[in-house]
């Protein structure tokens, strides 16, 4: 890999970070799909993968899985 290959994966923008729950959407682009949400835990930041951004583990299926950050969705926490 070129150096500047490097570091424009090193430049990567984290929006999650370890340890964060997330929701998880398979096919967020597709309406009918786009509801279908499984909670999910960040294992791992993929900075060096051109493809992916984050590796996760989705709770329920116990599957680990490689995903882009478009298919992941922050938790709200509600403020009573």
């Amino acid at each position: 890999m070129t150096c500047t290959k490097l570091l424009m994966n090193m430049s990567k923008k984290i929006k999650y970070k370890i340890d964060e729950w997330v929701y998880f959407c398979e096919f967020p682009d597709f309406k009918y799909l786009s509801d279908e949400r499984k909670r999910s835990v960040i294992l791992q930041v993929l900075l060096m993968d051109p493809i992916y951004d984050y590796e996760i583990f989705v709770d329920g299926e116990g599957k680990i899985k490689k995903v882009k950050e478009s298919q992941l969705f922050p938790i709200i926490t509600p403020t009573y």
